[in-house]
């Protein structure tokens, strides 16, 4: 549709309102707005269930998205916040990062917990898909991974490590472990990501993982102390080539 429908600048308010929509600009809308440009633009009803849903946390600190609402709606919050940030620290107690993931290790991962068959190609290929576009943009983005010793101990081939060695060499990524022999290291048994973005206005982002839901904070205090931990992780943790096999 092009951006001056009538119908569509009529539920929104204007044209300009449209506009900036469309240009995925801030835009103040109202909840049964979101629910009917969904309906005129043809969004599943899935789709549109989500971004109700979503509107409610707007302005809070604090939300969540159940992996259900993902399964149903097909929309990741968090890969589309990844594609708009311009710097991901990660850590990871058990799995290669999924960004870093060889194509074996991703199938692995895959049937390991216990996906159908014939729902792999298009899972692989999705994530696959999900590591190019971030590797187009390794110029204007800086990726830290700081990972378990456990991690490359547990199902990482020289294949998959000889990968994640190349992807260190670039100046803007940085991938490290701790080792098990040195640990335990304080607060980091959890998994967690921080997204920070190009926008001052916008707010960098912890992401933490659960099998029942996905959650994001937003607010100052949450953001500051998991960039604490992970400086504070980075700083005993060795260089990828140290390790030995």
């Amino acid at each position: 549709m092009n951006v001056t429908d009538p119908e569509a600048a009529a539920i929104a308010g204007s044209t300009r309102t449209l506009r900036r929509l469309e240009e995925g600009q801030p835009t103040r809308l109202t909840f049964a707005v979101i629910g009917r440009l969904a309906e005129h633009y043809g969004a599943p009803r899935q789709i549109r269930y989500e971004l109700e849903r979503i509107w409610r946390f707007v302005n809070d600190a604090m939300w969540a998205q159940p992996s259900h609402a993902v399964e149903n709606s097909g929309w990741d919050a968090y890969l589309e916040f990844e594609r708009l940030a311009v710097g991901l620290d990660k850590f990871e107690t058990m799995f290669v990062p999924g960004a870093l993931q060889k194509e074996a290790y991703i199938r692995e991962v895959f049937k390991r917990v216990g996906i159908e068959e014939h729902r792999l190609p298009n899972l692989v290929a999705d994530r696959l898909n999900r590591q190019t576009d971030l590797m187009r943009r390794l110029d204007s983005i800086r990726l830290r991974f700081l990972i378990s010793e456990a991690v490359l101990r547990s199902g990482c081939d020289q294949e998959q490590l000889t990968h994640m060695l190349e992807l260190d060499e670039h100046p803007n990524v940085t991938i490290k472990y701790l080792p098990l022999a040195d640990g335990p290291y304080p607060l980091l048994n959890v998994p967690f990501s921080v997204l920070s973005f190009r926008n001052i206005e916008e707010p960098s982002i912890v992401y933490l993982e659960s099998p029942y839901e996905r959650r994001f904070y937003e607010n100052s205090d949450a953001v500051g102390t998991y960039s604490q931990i992970f400086e504070g992780g980075l700083r005993p943790a060795k260089s990828l080539k140290e390790i030995q096999r």
